[in-house]
């Protein structure tokens, strides 16, 4: 079962770069729709799966709607990196937000439409509800850059901006403007590269399998959808708080706390016999600090390079994090399956952790001449 999330990131991987490039040119107004319309397609498709070969076909299919993979952010996180500079870290919180606000209602969704209805009917009201609100949205809503509407970053006007016009309100920034060649070529992208392939390894193998292990400890589906609803349900708080505190903390710190802090939350895993305190204690640790994670991601880059090539530059990044989610998931199955305790496997994602935030500390900004810019 894990290959079919395999699958779904490799066919995101392919297309990320593709993507990246044509959300710089085009924005993403109709990208979003069309991703929209696929993903939709796809769940509803799920409905009638009914061998292993169709399940992989469908997931395949779904990652050119960036679905559980990174992906999905070059749709939504690039935009409000393009969109904003003094307030992006708060506005790229506010965007975050909508993941695991989404993810902690369609849970417990989820949960009553499989004991009520049964798994395919989950599906097919999954599939019609992300056709009909992600596509509109992408199309009413979803404009390139700023500068294609007369505007600057941040909500400044060009005419604020100008030398005859009131600027009283407009602060000069500045910020590097990088190729993606030119990104790729300095040590601290590759120091983030490495820091994002071993998280996302861990991430994603942790998240696959944790359920199935809560399960098999004999603790109650109810228990294990509420313990699991616990863990996005706290980024949604620790998103903003984090997105508001990286306006004063340099981004390499943020990294850090993310490392320390999900290694930090495996402990209960690693040491539970079953109490049902623990996959709390688990999810909140977590979530906690998944909001130094997400914040720290959605941040360096553009941070690091600058807004014009954020598209490529992340397009060239998502099959790196592809990779890590890719085989993590079927890794960690086949470790469990050869009967590794699971304490062991789960002191692993602990080790990948703490060994990605000292890198992401490490990964300083590359120096060069700036850009001058105006905001807000």
């Amino acid at each position: 079962m894990s290959w079919a999330i395999t699958f779904r990131l490799i066919i995101a991987g392919i297309t990320g770069p593709m993507l990246g490039q044509l959300i710089d040119r085009h924005g993403t107004r109709w990208l979003t729709a069309l991703a929209g319309v696929v993903g939709g397609a796809t769940l509803f498709a799920l409905s009638f799966v009914n061998q292993l070969w169709v399940l992989y076909l469908v997931y395949a299919v779904s990652g050119l709607a960036g679905f559980g993979g990174p992906a999905g952010g070059l749709l939504t996180i690039v935009p409000v990196g393009k969109w904003f500079i003094l307030r992006r870290s708060t506005a790229m919180a506010i965007a975050t937000v909508g993941f695991p606000l989404g993810t902690v209602i369609a849970i417990q969704i989820a949960q009553w439409l499989i004991a009520t209805a049964g798994w395919r009917t989950a599906w097919l009201v999954f599939g019609i509800a992300m056709a009909v609100v992600v596509a509109p949205l992408g199309v009413l809503f979803m404009r390139r850059i700023p500068e294609d509407h007369g505007l600057l970053p941040d909500g400044a006007t060009a005419q604020h901006a100008s030398p005859s016009g009131d600027s009283s309100n407009v602060r000069v920034v500045e910020e590097t403007e990088w190729t993606r060649g030119e990104a790729m070529r300095t040590p601290a992208a590759w120091l983030i590269l490495t820091a994002l392939f071993l998280m996302g390894f861990a991430l994603s193998g942790t998240l696959v399998h944790r359920v199935a292990f809560w399960q098999r400890l004999g603790m109650e589906p109810g228990v294990v959808a509420l313990g699991t609803a616990a863990d996005p349900l706290t980024v949604i708080f620790s998103t903003m708080f984090f997105g508001v505190i990286a306006q004063r903390v340099p981004v390499r710190v943020l990294g850090l706390m993310a490392g320390c802090g999900m290694g930090m939350s495996m402990l209960p895993m690693i040491f539970t016999t079953g109490e049902t305190y623990s996959i709390f204690l688990h999810g909140i640790a977590w979530g906690g600090f998944a909001g130094a994670f997400i914040t720290t991601n959605n941040l360096i880059w553009v941070t690091y390079f600058g807004r014009r090539s954020l598209g490529a530059i992340q397009g060239v990044v998502l099959p790196t994090a592809v990779i890590s989610n890719g085989l993590a998931a079927p890794a960690y199955g086949y470790l469990l399956d050869l009967g590794v305790d699971p304490s062991l496997v789960w002191a692993m994602s602990f080790g990948l952790f703490g060994i990605a935030g000292l890198l992401l500390f490490n990964a300083r900004a590359p120096e060069r001449n700036p850009v001058v810019s105006s905001a807000v």
